[in-house]
């Protein structure tokens, strides 16, 4: 199978942020909610294209997190202000500074996939199809 071009950047963006492959579109690509499937089942895609790959999902997860913190801590602050408390601030932070790592994980993971794909396109033999399709080595 030949090697497809590379789609245009929003097409991979968009496809990363669904939970999508960024080479042909496949959904269902996590086996639990957090266990991304190794490569693709329709083009044979690799995810980890190299040792330490996810390493930028976990940074797009800490981005996100954090400004999702800061944005309810200054809601919070204007929303009581003069009379600031810390415990309803830490019963709204607390649950997105556990919960959204959680849920955001796999959709992390795709982006990253995405975005590290719009950065160094495919080379020859990275989306070879499915198993069924390849040829013998």
């Amino acid at each position: 199978m030949d090697v497809r071009p590379t789609p245009v950047s929003r097409v991979l963006l968009w496809r990363g942020a669904t939970r999508a492959c960024a080479v042909c579109g496949q959904r269902g690509l996590t086996r639990r909610w957090v266990v991304l499937r190794d490569d693709c089942p329709r083009c044979g895609f690799r995810f980890e294209r190299k040792p330490g790959h996810f390493v930028g999902a976990v940074g797009i997860s800490t981005i996100i997190t954090f400004g999702l913190l800061l944005i309810s801590l200054i809601a919070g602050i204007a929303l009581t202000w003069p009379d600031v408390s810390a415990l309803p601030l830490l019963a709204v932070m607390l649950p997105i500074a556990v919960l959204v790592p959680i849920v955001l994980h796999p959709t992390a993971k795709t982006l990253w996939v995405a975005i590290d794909l719009w950065m160094k396109p495919l080379e020859p033999g990275e989306a070879l199809g499915r198993p069924e399709e390849r040829a013998p080595q």
